[in-house]
């Protein structure tokens, strides 16, 4: 999902090259005369990332986690017969 966000806004920046010019001033400028509140939004989201990347790592060990166990409850009925 998030990935997918990421791509479009590449690909929109990409046909647009003004409007990325445009966005990348207004980012620079910020840091220039804002840099301290700049540095903890930064800090803020790479907060968000690791929390983001720590939930999907979990999300993952539990799917494939369930899906081992539904499989070996099928292995264990094939071998029992039922």
């Amino acid at each position: 999902m998030v990935e997918e966000q990421l791509q479009n806004m590449l690909a929109f920046f990409q046909t647009n090259p003004i409007i990325a010019v445009a966005f990348g001033g207004v980012v620079v400028a910020l840091f220039y005369f804002k840099p301290k509140g700049m540095f903890k939004l930064v800090v803020f989201c790479f907060f968000i990332v690791v929390a983001f990347y720590f939930i999907n790592l979990l999300a993952g060990t539990v799917t494939s986690g369930s899906k081992s166990k539904d499989q070996m409850i099928y292995k264990s009925r094939e071998v029992l017969g039922e």
